[in-house]
């Protein structure tokens, strides 16, 4: 069943591909593999069976006009390329000249009182020192007043 498949489909293959070839040749070696050909195999090969295609291309095709051919892509390829290759250059040069023309940034270092500023801590946004907790307030083990019940007065 394989083999039939394998079969079907490189036909079908080859009938599709017609300008490849007009002869091909199959055969099946001893170890059971299928070939196939457009070059006829060593004369001690046996089983050899050869198959005819038609040319199916239309009466007035010409491949140098086919402008979907191997031939016109590779040019229209290259035509592509050497555009890319100019767009390229072109932005180069202009940031080229776009880094010439800007300024050079300088940095000034910060002064204090005449003297350059050395030593000075880094800053980091949203840094906050460390805070140290305080104990928990905790009550007082006997109250300090003498606790009535609500709606008397004191006697």
């Amino acid at each position: 069943m394989g083999l039939t498949r394998i079969t079907v489909v490189s036909l079908a293959l080859l009938t599709a591909f017609p300008a490849l070839a007009t002869d091909v040749y199959h055969w099946v070696d001893e170890n059971g593999v299928s070939h196939f050909s457009q070059n006829a195999p060593a004369s001690n090969v046996e089983g050899v069976k050869t198959v005819t295609l038609d040319d199916t291309a239309p009466p007035d095709y010409d491949p140098k006009e086919d402008r979907y051919g191997v031939a016109a892509q590779a040019e229209r390829m290259a035509e592509l390329r050497k555009e890319m290759a100019e767009k390229r250059e072109a932005n180069q040069d202009r940031r080229r000249n776009a880094a010439a023309r800007q300024p050079a940034a300088q940095y000034q270092q910060p002064v204090q009182n005449g003297y350059p500023i050395l030593g000075r801590p880094p800053y980091y946004p949203g840094y906050r020192p460390p805070v140290k907790p305080e104990p928990p307030v905790r009550p007082e083990p006997y109250p300090t007043e003498v606790l009535r019940p609500p709606g008397r007065s004191p006697d």
